[in-house]
């Protein structure tokens, strides 16, 4: 129940199209009772053969209630769906403002399959606890109290009669169904989210599993899913159509027990005969409003299954960086690392210790190691993805936890390893960085980022599509549009981390050769376990286990014998094949 008043806290900024659609919703019943009263008692007064003028109010009523009728059920429908509308896009708004601080590094624990099942599928499933388990109870509690009222003035009897009747199709009913298909929903729902990631992890897969000769077994896979969750659906239908009959079957006992309480009260004269067929009828269209309660615990399970798992969402533990306040963006961008420690978790080694450097203005640092030495998580730092523990990072002169985050990633540009090229053309990767920037600008970042020349060549031009995660680029290429984005941003410091990542030897000097060249008279901290044309780089740091080693440049480190130099020594007896690909010490 805690997360059902979680979520009617959410209604809050829809109250007035929620009060409009349960008044429409009220009206539409009263018109759909009106009618059939009027029109039976119509039908039966004519046939006493009165006269005409004292018909005209019966049939002034049909008219009037069959257009509230009509009226007030569009004008229901149109207030819940618009109240149901700006429930689910605040649910929405509240789940990818909790995704915010969780997804760039380990999204909370939440496999990718899985956040898209509960963004897309668990909160439209959402949309049906207003129009379905809110509303409908509400409207029947008035309807019977009002029919109870009325009916009394004929029949006491026909009147508790009215409130057994709805309290079986709208108590008992649903509550017999809650204790059925609890189970069958939340499972249903859970093979939905099962399917999902299975169906996730088989897209992203596919070229590995087509490598394997696994994508058979893992089409058995998706195939045994897919039969489960239809299994499960099934099964919950089933249960709705079941409880839909046996609201019907309550709704006709009702109206035949109706008929044997009346007839006797017709034959003692106590009950005017020319209302007996109003008063069944009447009986009979109320049920209009309990109807929907026949099926409200399946809805009822759903919307709670789904609520719990959104929740799990909105309450998962961000990392807890710190959010400052400072949107100013400082002067003197000189970068400053002191004693810098941080862990991913108390159990967890330091991934680094004591980490010290400074960052200038215009000074060009390369951050060098091996695998797993701390440099992509001193990247994750810088980008304000997680808090350090201990030490000072600052960033002109203050620390950056005085900053807002936006305003540090404004600072600094960030070409990390993993960056992701969206499905879209190369105008639009490139311009999220900077989505004011015109075609101009574009241009001279991509002439800067050395893709003039590929574009010039593309059928489109700019308007090339670079497909899903730019794979209709070749690994050189995806990088540089990656490097444009961070060029047309324009930030005081770039960050490069991995950029010759997944290429060949060659393309790699070429590409650092580049960002060489590209990067003179700009402050620049380039982070990468290759010791490809390092040569030009005012100081190198070598960090081992998340401390540095050693720091220098590049030919005074290669003197020292030390790791620098293991590594360099490694490398270039991996590479040295007699082509001259690898660099020659100094």
């Amino acid at each position: 129940m805690k997360n059902y008043w979680r979520l009617l806290n959410l209604f809050a900024p829809a109250w007035l199209p929620m009060l409009a659609a349960w008044l429409f919703a009220l009206l539409a019943v009263i018109g759909n009772v009106g009618l059939l009263a009027a029109a039976a008692y119509l039908i039966s007064a004519a046939a006493l053969y009165p006269p005409l003028g004292s018909l005209s109010p019966a049939i002034a009523g049909v008219r009037f209630f069959g257009l509230l009728r009509a009226i007030a059920r569009y004008l229901e429908r149109f207030a819940s769906h618009d109240a149901t509308f700006r429930l689910l896009s605040r649910i929405r708004v509240a789940v990818y403002s909790a995704l915010e601080p969780l997804v760039p590094v380990a999204a909370g624990g939440f496999r990718g399959g899985e956040l898209f099942n509960r963004i897309m599928n668990d909160i439209e499933t959402l949309q049906h606890f207003y129009l379905k388990v809110l509303l409908p109870p509400l409207v029947a509690v008035f309807v019977l109290t009002g029919m109870m009222i009325v009916i009394a003035h004929f029949a006491v009897d026909l009147a508790v009669l009215l409130l057994a009747g709805f309290v079986c199709s709208g108590l008992i009913l649903p509550y017999c169904l809650h204790r059925v298909g609890r189970a069958t929903g939340c499972k249903w729902l859970q093979s939905r989210e099962n399917l999902t990631i299975l169906s996730a992890d088989s897209l992203s897969g596919l070229r590995d599993l087509l490598a394997f000769n696994e994508a058979g077994r893992q089409l058995q896979r998706v195939n045994l899913a897919v039969a489960e969750q239809s299994q499960l659906q099934a099964r919950a239908v089933a249960q709705q159509a079941w409880a839909k009959a046996a609201g019907s079957l309550l709704n006709q006992c009702t109206v035949a027990a109706a008929i044997v309480l009346t007839v006797p009260l017709l034959e003692a004269g106590r009950f005017d005969g020319v209302y007996f067929a109003a008063v069944v009828l009447a009986i009979q269209s109320s049920f209009e409003a309990v109807q929907p309660l026949t099926v409200l615990a399946f809805y009822w399970n759903e919307s709670q299954s789904a609520l719990h798992r959104l929740f799990a969402v909105l309450d998962a533990k961000p990392n807890g960086i710190a959010v400052g306040t400072d949107r100013e963006l400082p002067a003197d961008c000189t970068l400053v690392v002191e004693n810098l420690t941080f862990r991913y978790g108390p159990e967890r080694e330091p991934a680094l210790q004591q980490l010290s450097f400074d960052l200038p203005v215009g000074k060009r640092v390369a951050l060098v190691g091996p695998s797993g030495a701390g440099k992509s998580s001193l990247v994750s730092l810088l980008a304000r993805f997680w808090e350090y523990e201990t030490g000072s990072l600052r960033l002109g002169g203050r620390e950056v936890r005085c900053y807002h985050p936006d305003t540090v990633r404004e600072t600094i540009g960030i070409v990390m390893q993993d960056d992701y090229l969206f499905h879209a053309s190369l105008a639009e990767n490139i311009r999220l960085s900077r989505p004011s920037a015109g075609d101009e600008e574009i241009w001279a970042a991509i002439e800067q980022a050395g893709l003039g020349a590929v574009v010039r060549n593309l059928p489109l031009g700019l308007e090339t599509v670079v497909g899903e995660k730019g794979y209709g680029l070749s690994g050189g290429e995806r990088r540089k549009v990656l490097i444009a984005r961070a060029m047309l941003k324009n930030a005081p410091i770039l960050v490069l981390d991995e950029p010759t990542a997944g290429l060949d030897p060659l393309a790699e000097r070429e590409l650092m050769k580049w960002i060489e060249t590209m990067t003179r008279n700009k402050t620049l901290l380039l982070i990468t376990h290759r010791l490809t044309a390092l040569e030009r780089m005012d100081e190198i740091l070598v960090m081992e286990k998340g401390r540095i080693v050693e720091r220098g440049t590049y030919e005074k480190l290669l003197r020292q014998n030390g790791l620098f130099y293991q590594m360099w020594q490694l490398q270039h007896d991996v590479f040295s094949d007699g082509t001259g690909s690898a660099d020659s010490p100094s």
